[in-house]
């Protein structure tokens, strides 16, 4: 009999020391989660799968599947433009799931960001803001399944979207017992798992999508972790003028080359380091760097680190680990 890990939905064998699913044989029959799984949940030792995710592949099986419905996580402070084009590959019904509340500042209100998504991602009223880690908004959204009458739903996003998350807290919030293990890791989730939550509905974990221009394709994942904001961002605010920059850790650096005072606002991490410089510092310039002509208020997306909001015209000149984590979008706040 074929046994899966409830965790991540690898299929367990015991032969393959440090592969997808192993588990010790002498503990193989009463194992409900891979070797991997039970040192994340029980002693937070992360290792990376080496598993390459097959979106296309993922979205066609989806797409076949008559009764499906899809939930697409989107972790707001990472919007751009491949969330879009994943987004519309997707020929199902959608729901629209705005994670990590409660990490978001509570003067950005959910109409706003409603709004937002409307506007620029996808024009649909089957948009949540939500919070599993708080329980905020999640028996609003089982309500309307329910009302829809969805029979199968799929839970798909990029990595680090909250998916794992977000699915123990919709078992838990109907009685049952949460087994998805979560993670800030990419590709803790290796396949489907499937699971009956009631008579009418079964949900479907899928493994998240990898995005080659997120930041966690260039950082070792002990240093990731410490990359993704576990409370409600503190915005770090700098007012600069000509020839002054910002740099944070040691993986981004943010120049103002315009003629007029600017003002920089991080949502990011608090455990990150911001110091202000004068431009004649040479921290981070060997760095890979892009240049920005600025006309209106907008974000700059290091994907998967967060944005930074740039209030007014001018001119900045970014360094980072590389280039493609970078993308402007209309200023979300």
């Amino acid at each position: 009999m074929i046994k899966k890990c409830v965790g991540c939905g690898s299929v367990l064998q015991t032969e393959r020391i440090g592969e997808e699913g192993f588990v010790r044989l002498n503990v193989y029959d009463k194992s409900e989660y891979c070797e991997r799984c039970f040192k994340i949940m029980h002693y937070g030792e992360y290792s990376v799968l080496d598993k390459k995710i097959d979106t296309d592949g993922i979205i066609r099986n989806i797409n076949s599947d008559k009764m499906a419905s899809v939930a697409f996580l989107i972790d707001p402070i990472n919007i751009n433009d491949n969330i879009k084009k994943i987004l519309k590959k997707f020929k199902n019904n959608k729901y629209i799931i705005l994670t990590k509340r409660d990490i978001l500042p509570k003067s950005l209100k959910d109409k706003k960001l409603i709004e937002y998504i409307r506007n620029n991602i996808l024009d649909t009223d089957n948009i949540f803001c939500v919070s599993a880690v708080k329980k905020y908004n999640i028996d609003e959204f089982m309500n309307k399944l329910d009302k829809d009458n969805v029979r199968r739903l799929y839970i798909v996003g990029f990595t680090n979207a909250g998916k794992s998350t977000f699915i123990n807290q919709i078992l838990a919030s109907l009685s049952l017992k949460p087994v998805i293990t979560t993670s800030s890791v990419p590709n803790t989730t290796a396949s489907y798992i499937t699971m009956k939550v009631n008579k009418k509905l079964t949900i479907v974990d899928t493994p998240g999508f990898i995005d080659s221009s997120a930041i966690y394709n260039f950082i070792d994942y002990k240093k990731i972790v410490k990359c993704y904001p576990k409370n409600e961002i503190r915005v770090k605010t700098f007012q600069t003028r000509k020839g002054y920059s910002i740099v944070v850790n040691d993986f981004l650096r943010i120049d103002n080359n315009g003629s007029k005072m600017n003002s920089f606002s991080f949502y990011m991490s608090d455990k990150l380091r911001y110091e202000k410089v004068k431009e004649k510092n040479t921290k981070l310039t060997d760095l890979p760097s892009v240049s920005y002509d600025i006309f209106e208020s907008v974000d700059i997306v290091i994907n998967g680190l967060g944005f930074i909001r740039v209030t007014k015209p001018g001119n900045v000149k970014i360094y980072t680990l590389d280039t493609k984590l970078i993308s402007l979008r209309k200023s979300m706040i």
